[in-house]
């Protein structure tokens, strides 16, 4: 193999990688949990400059998660430094189930990610940065030379010289080869807007977090994907323009569950949340031992309510289990009623450990004539449209919404909202905070009551610090 494998491997990748790339992508899983899988196309690697590498990955959700995003999948083209340990991604595409582009973006903030110890970005660098091995670069040259073979008899043209063609071949082939691909692919390509349908198989797992604090969620989610904040607002989100559920009406919660038939423990379930929590037995409880500080956000609009994404490595210990934090979003009024009493608002913590498992952390809001500091940055950075997000330069620390009381209630529940899985860990605060009614009447000016009724109790034990 010659000294200029790498070179004619990255052009010719370049090259062939224009946006969404070929359905010749094969996937390989980097980590999985229940929700979601994390995947990397190893042979889109390529070399940039100065130690950095790009290579695309993605986030394949399971069909539960999928319907509240509003996406199946969404791909992620990220540029690595590999001396650095840091990245930021240059495109992101979502898809939905059948694999038809949602939409994409583009010039997406550059600003370098430090990709935090034992997280998924982490894993990702890893993989992108890690030495490739002989077998490796072998398999690479056969699959980009399979794609410029399948790509040259699709367009009519001359097959590319071999790469491993002796030097009687004229030094300047590749370069006319090369160029007759690139005016090729500026006289197909599609007009602006147009999307495609890039064919992909679908993961064996289920998804991948949309960002371990600051995933996903996926939002939503991994940084590097669906989590990845961007300062250039999407296009309306699929789920928004097309919501499958809502909070009244045809689509409203006594209609959840026949709306799809994984939906269907939203009635059947005998552990569904929200609760009035009333009758708890008062014990000692430990403390919840929040690990939240300063950190970068992307403030999103879902069509239901604000949803803010936070970076990686934030998270929560309730019974000596660590969650991370993915994500808080807002309710009006609170969904829990304590006593029978509901609060203004609410900001759900929603958290989840390695192993899946969910753990939500509810603080009440109540309305007052002082103005919340953290609550009124969020206000002031507000997306444009609706079903779109922002990415600002100023940053937050989720613990300016944290009371100074620990005191909580602690029960078994779900989630409040589609497909209402079970086997929630809910902590709901007891000490409430202040946001001014200036501050309220913006969040009601803008979205509806978004709050699922009270559910049934079914026995279930309620434990509250004393």
């Amino acid at each position: 193999m010659t000294a200029r494998f790498p070179v004619r491997c990255a052009l010719l990748a370049a090259l062939l990688l224009p946006g969404v790339v070929s359905a010749e992508q094969t996937w390989d899983m980097v980590v999985r949990d229940r929700e979601r899988t994390v995947e990397i196309d190893r042979s889109s690697v390529i070399q940039s400059d100065g130690g950095q590498k790009v290579a695309w990955a993605r986030i394949v959700l399971s069909p539960e998660r999928a319907a509240i995003e509003g996406y199946a999948s969404v791909k992620a083209m990220n540029r690595y430094d590999c001396y650095n340990r840091s990245f930021f991604t240059l495109k992101r595409v979502y898809m939905d189930e059948r694999h038809v582009v949602l939409r994409e973006e583009g010039g997406l903030d550059e600003s370098p990610v430090l990709a935090a110890r034992n997280s998924v970005d982490e894993r990702l660098w890893q993989e992108v940065c890690k030495p490739p091995s002989v077998s490796d670069l072998k398999k690479i040259a056969r699959d980009v030379t399979a794609i410029a073979e399948a790509m040259n008899a699709d367009a009519g043209i001359t097959p590319l010289v071999p790469l491993s063609r002796s030097a009687a071949v004229p030094t300047d082939a590749p370069a006319r080869e090369t160029e007759r691909i690139a005016r090729h692919a500026r006289s197909s390509a599609p007009a602006p807007g147009a999307q495609s349908a890039p064919a992909e198989s679908s993961p064996s797992g289920k998804r991948a977090p949309s960002p371990r604090r600051g995933s996903a969620t996926a939002s939503e989610t991994v940084a590097s994907l669906a989590s990845t904040p961007s300062r250039v607002p999407s296009v309306p989100d699929f789920a928004w323009r097309r919501p499958e559920w809502s909070y009244e009406g045809d689509t409203g919660p006594d209609k959840w569950a026949s709306l799809r038939p994984e939906w269907a423990v939203c009635a059947q379930g005998k552990r569904q949340s929200p609760i009035d929590l009333r009758n708890g037995i008062a014990v000692d409880l430990e403390a919840p031992r929040f690990d939240y500080r300063e950190t970068g956000f992307r403030i999103a609009d879902t069509g239901r309510t604000l949803r803010v994404h936070v970076g990686a490595g934030l998270g929560v210990v309730l019974r000596g289990q660590r969650y991370e934090l993915e994500f808080f979003e807002f309710h009006r009024p609170s969904v829990e009623r304590v006593g029978g009493q509901a609060s203004d608002m609410v900001v759900h913590f929603h958290h989840r450990a390695a192993a899946g498992n969910i753990a939500v952390v509810a603080v009440l809001l109540e309305s007052g004539d002082r103005p919340h500091s953290l609550i009124q940055t969020l206000w002031n950075n507000l997306p444009l449209e609706r079903g779109t997000d922002y990415t600002p330069t100023v940053t937050i620390d989720p613990a300016g919404l944290l009371p100074a009381s620990s005191a909580h209630y602690l029960f078994m529940g779900s989630l409040e909202s589609p497909p209402c899985t079970e086997g929630v860990l809910w902590a709901v605060m007891k000490e409430p905070l202040h946001l001014s009614s200036e501050q309220l009447a913006i969040f009601a000016r803008l979205y509806a009551r978004n709050g699922r009724p009270i559910q049934p109790h079914n026995g279930r034990l309620i434990l509250e610090s004393r």
